[in-house]
Formats: C-alpha cells, sequence, structure tokens
C-alpha cells in the first residue's frame, strides 16, 4: 500500500484520503441518526457511548461552535467520530453539516495526502521512534488526570468544611 500511495500524483493522493474521509465521515453520521430515531439495540450501544467524557467533550464543542466545529474536528485527534456523532445525534441540518463535513473532509485529506502519512510511514520504519512518543503522550494523560482528580478532592474537601464568619 506504501508504494501504491507514494506513486500516486500529490493531487490524486489528497482525493484519495478526501474520498476515504467523506464515506466514513458520512457513514459515521448515518449510524448517529439511525440512533437518534432509536428502537434498535444499535442505538442503545451508540446512546451508552454518548454518555462518556469524550463525546461530552464533543458536545460542548458542538454547542459552542456549532456547524464550525465539524470542520475543526478534523484537525484533531481522537474527537472527529465524537464531534461527527453528536452533530447527527442532536440533529444537525444536512443543509449546515454536507458543506461543512466537505470542508473538513478535504483538510483531513490534505493533512494525510502531504505530511500525515510521511509521519506514519517513517513510525512504521523506525519504531524505535514510537516509544518515546508513547511514554509521553501516557505522562502526559496520566498528569493530566492526576491534576484533575487532586483538583475535585481539593473542592471536595473546602466544601465540607465550616465557613467561619
Amino acid at each position: 500500500m506504501q508504494a501504491w500511495l507514494e506513486s500516486l500524483p500529490l493531487g490524486a493522493a489528497i482525493l484519495f484520503f478526501w474520498a476515504g474521509a467523506i464515506v466514513r465521515t458520512t457513514t459515521v453520521f448515518a449510524l448517529g441518526r439511525a440512533a437518534a430515531t432509536g428502537g434498535s439495540r444499535r442505538s442503545e450501544r451508540i446512546r451508552r457511548l454518548m454518555d462518556t467524557a469524550v463525546y461530552r467533550r464533543a458536545q460542548r464543542l458542538v454547542h459552542r461552535w456549532g456547524v464550525l466545529a465539524v470542520p475543526a474536528c478534523f484537525l484533531t485527534v481522537g474527537l472527529q467520530t465524537a464531534v461527527i456523532l453528536t452533530t447527527a445525534v442532536t440533529g444537525m441540518p444536512l443543509r449546515r453539516w454536507i458543506p461543512a463535513m466537505l470542508v473538513g473532509t478535504l483538510i483531513w485529506g490534505v493533512v494525510y495526502g502531504t505530511v500525515g502519512m510521511a509521519v506514519v510511514w517513517a513510525w512504521l520504519e523506525q519504531p524505535w521512534v514510537v516509544a518515546p512518543v508513547v511514554v509521553v503522550a501516557l505522562l502526559l494523560l496520566l498528569g493530566r488526570g492526576l491534576r484533575g482528580r487532586c483538583r475535585a478532592r481539593g473542592e471536595r474537601r473546602t466544601t465540607d468544611l465550616p465557613v467561619s464568619r
């Protein structure tokens, strides 16, 4: 696959990734719309999935930025599916969603058609590079989680103390 992708002209590579992103995004949106109408076991699974921290974050993003959240989510890692599913479940009109999705998937196609896959191939060819990146990412996530727990504990302690006047 790597040789085939590298043999493509830049425009064709971008179109390839753009088309793949359109298919994936439209499928996720359609599943979200189906879940919003309810009735099947699949919709119950999607509803449970929507009750996680990532999806609550996506909901806040969509509520704050509206249609602009759709193209913006394609510049993130780990938030794309959540934002797309949120827009589907909350019923974003197709006349707004389709242009935003096309812009976002084009951004994604350009990123992956140019630098994105070069980074992936470099990591696959030199796996020793992956280990430090993964360790740093895990440490950052761990530190963020611990900081959040410390704040939550600190807030609980201060609210449990009697107020002196």
